[in-house]
């Protein structure tokens, strides 16, 4: 997208019959490739359930690099042709941000991550947008310890009363206020002066047709159960995570509640451990649990970085989810909903995100956690040593009660009519709740009460003027460097003129050189227009003025400063 159509291309962009035009925007793609994780799967499902549903005449990307533009417009250009037909779809770089912003009237921004740019979009909408719109972005992992500062970077005076934090589950909303709560504390920051977003929950969500509907489940399961040489008669528990002990869970514990559960009256050989998920190249987790379960006498089965198909079918192999996850990464439990909406009992820790998600003794289990009351010496360690370490020694201080989930193995394996009634409580509750395009409904009115809420008297006037103290200003703080700088000369009276080189560009016997990045700053006719004012020794600070007019959303010097720099100008006293 050429900054000097993008004028054009957002009116071209709203032809969809609405009462109201509104253009979606986000600086991110959503789609990400390489390694199988919750949030890029999540992401990517937001992305294509907002997409499927098409509440707004627009959307709008703007992206890092030419190449991941390229890449997000042909993916949404196959997987939505309408939308792409009737221009439906805007791809731009974040340099063309600025004017952007000046152009076109968003209803909203919103982001794949709440620390990755949020508060750097906040600052480029106070200084450049017609309108102050909502800002929102998720939360995903919350445990990193750099995230501090991340949460740091949003206490700011430019923080409007539309800007809102995602989290994905109420105990996301708890870390995150008592984030905002500690930086505050810590740092010693007033609340009006230090202003933060606010914190909603909204899920994340499933799309159920991905999971096997009941009268899919025989047949899918059985061509699986005999893959993977299951016997008809073995109770499958299904493990579907991450296969780390370092970033899921640690599985030991499982082996040790199906042991205890054998003494509840589990027959031995009469259930299968099925332990399914990602696993990079290099990882030999899953194989190392293979061999302690045929130590222990369990059966297991191992699969290794599944496809949407093989994932599916194993879902409807499976007769309990079993998910004791221990890790503090975890902050909403996706596969919970896939495991529901597949219509399977669930015995879940009762821990991060799993506590919304799975109802005790409707849908579930869930299985009591015990954790410790200080981590003094690992909060120290996080802020030096590797992220999978300090994460393995919160993880193994995180108690997960294998007495308690021995019993309801041995209860759910005993009774298959509660497995039944449990299953389908389940995956109603996940279909009517937590359903992608339930989600998106949550996200539209979200958006649509946030874009009419009021401002606060002075506040439109606060964000303005708003600069956040952690991006650098530049002049401020390596105006050192220089000789000299252009105020300066402007006030000692200087004077400039143009150049042999200058005056051979104006009439078109040389052509200036200039880079591609900073071709939307240096526009050849402004050039023409600012060396012909300079055809006679003119002031620098007449000269200014008249450039800051010709480059708007640039520095107001770039132009003329560039034109010096390459000799298209000179100083002549």
């Amino acid at each position: 997208m050429q900054a000097n159509n993008l004028t054009s291309a957002c009116s071209c962009g709203l032809s969809k019959s609405m009462s109201e035009s509104k253009i979606w925007a986000t600086l991110h793609p959503f789609y990400e490739g390489g390694e199988v994780l919750g949030r890029k799967v999540a992401n990517r499902s937001f992305l294509q359930a907002l997409l499927r549903k098409d509440p707004y005449s627009a959307y709008h990307f703007f992206l890092d690099v030419p190449q991941q533009r390229d890449r997000l417009e042909d993916s949404l250009r196959a997987e939505f042709p309408e939308i792409h037909r009737r221009g439906g779809f805007l791809f731009g770089l974040r340099r063309d941000l600025p004017q952007a912003l000046a152009s076109c009237d968003y209803h909203c921004f919103h982001l794949s991550d709440c620390f990755v740019l949020y508060t750097a979009l906040a600052q480029a909408r106070n200084r450049y947008s017609r309108s102050i719109f909502p800002i929102t972005a998720p939360t995903h992992s919350l445990s990193y310890s750099q995230y501090g500062a991340d949460f740091l970077h949003h206490l700011w005076a430019g923080t409007s009363r539309r800007d809102v934090v995602a989290a994905t589950s109420s105990a996301g909303e708890q870390v995150v206020l008592s984030m905002y709560d500690r930086l505050r504390q810590g740092y010693q920051l007033n609340a009006e002066q230090f202003r933060q977003p606010q914190v909603r929950i909204v899920p994340l969500g499933v799309e159920p047709e991905d999971m096997p509907a009941p009268h899919e489940r025989e047949r899918l399961g059985a061509a699986m159960r005999q893959k993977l040489g299951i016997a008809p008669g073995e109770t499958v528990f299904l493990v579907f995570a991450r296969i780390s002990y370092l970033s899921k869970m640690d599985l030991l514990p499982i082996l040790r509640a199906f042991k205890r559960a054998e003494f509840m009256g589990l027959a031995p050989r009469s259930y299968r451990f099925l332990l399914a998920g990602w696993q990079g190249e290099d990882e030999t987790f899953g194989e190392e649990m293979q061999k302690f379960a045929a130590n222990l006498g369990i059966n297991f089965s191992l699969a290794v970085r599944p496809d949407d198909e093989e994932r599916k079918a194993l879902y409807a192999c499976a007769d309990i989810f079993l998910s004791p996850s221990d890790n503090l990464q975890e902050t909403f439990g996706l596969t919970m909903l896939e495991a529901a909406a597949a219509g399977l009992p669930v015995i879940a820790s009762d821990f991060d995100g799993y506590k919304d998600l799975v109802l005790h003794g409707e849908t579930g289990f869930l299985i009591p956690t015990i954790g410790p009351e200080n981590t003094d010496d690992t909060n120290l360690r996080s802020a030096f040593a590797p992220a999978a370490e300090y994460h393995l020694r919160l993880a193994q201080q995180c108690v997960v009660d294998v007495p308690k989930m021995a019993e309801s193995i041995a209860r759910l394996a005993a009774e298959p009519e509660l497995r039944r009634t449990m299953g389908e409580c389940g995956r109603q509750r996940a279909v009517a709740d937590y359903s992608w395009s339930r989600v998106i409904d949550y996200y539209v009115a979200l958006w649509d009460e946030l874009a009419a809420a009021g401002l606060e008297p002075g506040e439109e006037e606060r964000l303005r003027a708003a600069v956040h103290p952690a991006f650098p200003a530049y002049m401020d703080v390596f105006g050192g460097y220089f000789t000299d700088r252009l105020g300066a000369l402007e006030q000692d009276g200087r004077m400039v003129k143009w150049s042999a080189t200058g005056e051979a560009v104006y009439r078109g016997r040389d052509f200036p050189v200039i880079y591609q990045l900073i071709d939307d700053a240096v526009c050849l006719d402004d050039l023409k227009r600012l060396l012909f004012k300079a055809r006679n020794p003119v002031s620098l600070s007449e000269l200014a003025g008249d450039a800051a007019c010709t480059a708007p959303h640039h520095d107001k010097d770039f132009l003329l400063l560039w034109a010096l720099k390459h000799d298209l100008l000179e100083v002549i006293s």
